[in-house]
């Protein structure tokens, strides 16, 4: 067992190591893109829909309904469909930066509804401390809703990246690059058992420590908040 190992490691650990940085490289650009929009959105969902501080109809239910179209399609027909977009953009519909589009948009969608149900949880009384206080909408965001909502927060991005992380391995499918790809290529096609589980163990232990991490960070910010 342990020859076969070190046998494995010899002929692909320097090509895991860099497909593993590939899949890091993607899944950091993915979730950066859904951070800063699936978060603004997830706050506009939360706030302005039916029966919510600033109803808006306008705004919550396109959003929500584009949302939903995202998180309905399985990721590899999306990848598929997505495609041609990559193509346009890009130059290809292949290789890691086609597949950090697909991840994006799916991660947008992931992190809207984290983001909006952190923030729906949020107790009704801030927003009456927020009001009686004369904050304006900037405030009540910056001061009151993250404060309120930052552990569920942090707990919503760690399982966004977990996700995301699971997607990235989808993308091998397509030749999308990364750890996936390898897995499909030489560990399954190639049925190259030992190599499979070894990127197995490898993502288990990434996973692991991503949700520990996020785990321990939400606590932490709970408890600060809660002595505040």
């Amino acid at each position: 067992m342990l020859n076969i190992i070190i046998d494995t490691l010899d002929r692909f650990g320097n090509r895991m190591l860099a497909d593993l940085i590939d899949t890091f490289f993607m899944v950091s650009v993915a979730f950066f893109v859904a951070f800063v929009l699936g978060t603004s959105i997830g706050f506009l969902l939360a706030l302005c829909g039916q029966n919510r501080p600033y109803t808006h109809k306008k705004i919550a239910i396109p959003l929500s309904f584009l949302v939903n179209i995202i998180r309905s399609v399985p990721f590899i027909l999306l990848l598929i469909v997505m495609a041609p977009l990559a193509r346009f953009f890009i130059g290809t519909a292949y290789g890691i930066y086609a597949s950090m589009i697909s991840l994006s948009v799916v991660g947008v969608a992931i992190v809207s509804r984290l983001v909006e149900q952190a923030i729906i949880d949020v107790s009704p009384h801030i927003y009456e401390s927020a009001h009686s206080m004369g904050a304006t909408r900037t405030q009540l965001v910056t001061q009151f809703i993250l404060v309120e909502a930052r552990s569920a927060l942090v707990l919503g991005y760690t399982s966004a990246i977990i996700s995301l992380i699971a997607y990235s391995t989808v993308v091998g499918v397509i030749a999308g690059g990364g750890i996936g790809y390898l897995a499909l290529q030489e560990g399954f096609y190639m049925w190259n058992q030992p190599l499979m589980w070894m990127i197995i163990i490898v993502m288990m232990m990434l996973v692991q420590v991503i949700q520990v991490s996020g785990s321990w960070l939400a606590h932490t910010l709970d408890k600060k908040r809660k002595i505040d």
